[in-house]
């Protein structure tokens, strides 16, 4: 929409008084009145003006959520005023330009409306200077003050990750300069100066309940990691409708309560949905195979995974750039966790369960957290895994049913030659592969194996080894947490003590 420019009208010749005819006309459209001085009228595009700032609005386009760091700003300006202009268009033509916005003008009656510029103008509100600014009326009939709010923020510091998406996703309700439509999205990552990939990073941060937003703008939430919790889903691959905000937030809580990285959050929330999935079904019912594992990609070193809401679905794996603070964080013991007792139909009360029962249930979640941990590509540090390794040559006894339950891991995960049917030849080949990463991980697995095998016997007292292979899936990347059974089978062997 464009709108008529707003007159410059002809200087008062020295000795004049008032003002008559033209000139009288021209001050009273632009509503000048007694003493006023005719030099307030509005300049042309381009001029610098000194202005109270109090006769400046605020834009409501601007992003900030905050104005931080003002106090040294304020000093500053206090002494020495304001240094660099801020950009200014009478508030009437950004209102007859985007009346989309018109409504949320915070002062439509004063002259002047701020594009870039926000904190120098509060700082010129609290010390009571001038407002320096040059006139750009032109951003509005252009309709380019998006994209001039966008680059400012682009070269200033201090914007927070949610900040830099609301102004990224200003862009994207920007309309076409020569067209009645909205930016498109090559348009908008064009126009943001980002990668398309940032762009879309960005843009999903606004997916999130607002409680986790509040936390990536505070800086207790990583960009990456709150990219990564968007990706979490529904049963339906929704991650913008309830349930995937309820999961958002679980994995949220879990970083935040006990400390754990994004990707061990969200391995404990693949087991949580298990957990739920079989409190569910009666004796009677065939228990399924649970929740996939994700298939993690070799191309980073710092990944994050979907995970979908059904304990059934798929999860894919999404690569993620390092740097977050939660991927870099130490891991936590796991709290105790209940293990869901399955009520007899028309019972009133729950049935007693056997402790075999118990124990098979115990077993079922750790051979989850086992696959869990084989799917991270750090998914344990060299001591961790000499360890086991030793452990494994040691009893070379346990070594043929370790093998075979490492190979279901390996191969379900599609790590290593997935056409050998056999665990033997499968280790055979993994041994003649010349790749010292997977050689390293089938060696790991076998350990691993050899623990959790051992761990599953039925009605076999657990030992110290035992114990010590649950505390280690706790405190891993997996993030297992100890179910009642083995809580009890920890306090038995430690006298009571944990």
């Amino acid at each position: 929409m464009m709108t008529t420019p707003l007159p410059r009208p002809k200087r008062k010749k020295k000795g004049e008084g008032g003002g008559t005819g033209r000139l009288r006309a021209d001050r009273e459209k632009a509503g000048l009145t007694g003493g006023q001085d005719i030099h307030a009228l509005p300049p042309e595009d381009g001029e610098l003006l000194e202005l109270d700032p109090e006769n400046i609005s605020p834009n409501p386009m601007n992003t900030r959520l905050e104005l931080r760091n003002m106090d040294a700003m304020i000093a500053d300006v206090r002494e020495h005023g304001v240094h660099t202009p801020g950009i200014v268009m009478h508030t009437k033509v950004f209102m007859e330009c985007y009346p989309q916005w018109a409504s949320r003008v915070k002062h439509p009656e004063r002259q002047y409306i701020l594009g870039p510029g926000h904190r120098r103008h509060a700082a010129a509100l609290k010390t009571g200077r001038v407002m320096p600014a040059v006139l750009r009326d032109d951003l509005a009939r252009d309709r380019r003050v998006e994209e001039e709010l966008v680059s400012e923020n682009n070269s200033r510091d201090g914007l927070s990750p949610i900040e830099q998406a609301l102004s990224i996703d200003l862009l994207r309700q920007r309309v076409h300069e020569d067209e009645d439509r909205a930016l498109n999205f090559d348009e908008v990552v064009e126009r943001a100066g980002y990668a398309a990939g940032t762009v879309s990073k960005y843009l999903a941060l606004l997916k999130l309940p607002q409680e986790v937003q509040q936390a990536i703008h505070s800086g207790d939430l990583s960009m990456r990691s709150g990219y990564s919790l968007s990706l979490l889903k529904d049963d339906n691959g929704s991650k913008v409708s309830e349930e995937a905000h309820t999961l958002q937030l679980r994995g949220w809580s879990l970083m935040r309560d006990e400390k754990l990285s994004v990707d061990a959050a969200k391995n404990r929330l693949i087991q949580e949905r298990q957990k739920q999935f079989h409190a569910g079904k009666s004796r009677a019912t065939k228990s399924p195979a649970g929740p996939a594992v994700p298939e993690q990609r070799e191309e980073s070193s710092a990944q994050g995974g979907e995970v979908q809401g059904s304990s059934g679905g798929a999860t894919d794996p999404v690569t993620s750039s390092g740097g977050g603070g939660e991927a870099s964080q130490g891991e936590t013991s796991a709290a105790p966790g209940a293990v869901a007792v399955v009520e007899d139909a028309g019972a009133s009360e729950p049935a007693a369960v056997d402790p075999e029962v118990l124990r098979k249930a115990a077993a079922d979640q750790r051979d989850l957290a086992c696959r869990l941990l084989l799917a991270e590509d750090r998914y344990a540090k060299s001591s961790e895994s000499s360890v086991r390794l030793v452990t494994a040559v040691l009893n070379p006894n346990e070594w043929k049913q370790a093998a075979a339950k490492a190979h279901g891991w390996l191969v379900d995960l599609k790590k290593g030659p997935s056409s050998k049917k056999r665990p033997g030849d499968y280790f055979a080949a993994v041994a003649t592969s010349e790749d010292p990463g997977l050689m390293h991980r089938a060696a790991f697995a076998i350990g691993l194996a050899a623990d959790e095998v051992r761990a599953a016997q039925p009605e076999r007292a657990w030992d110290a080894r035992d114990i010590a292979h649950v505390q280690f899936l706790a405190a891993s990347r997996a993030a297992y947490q100890l179910s009642e059974w083995e809580q009890q089978q920890v306090e038995r062997l430690s006298g009571g003590k944990q």
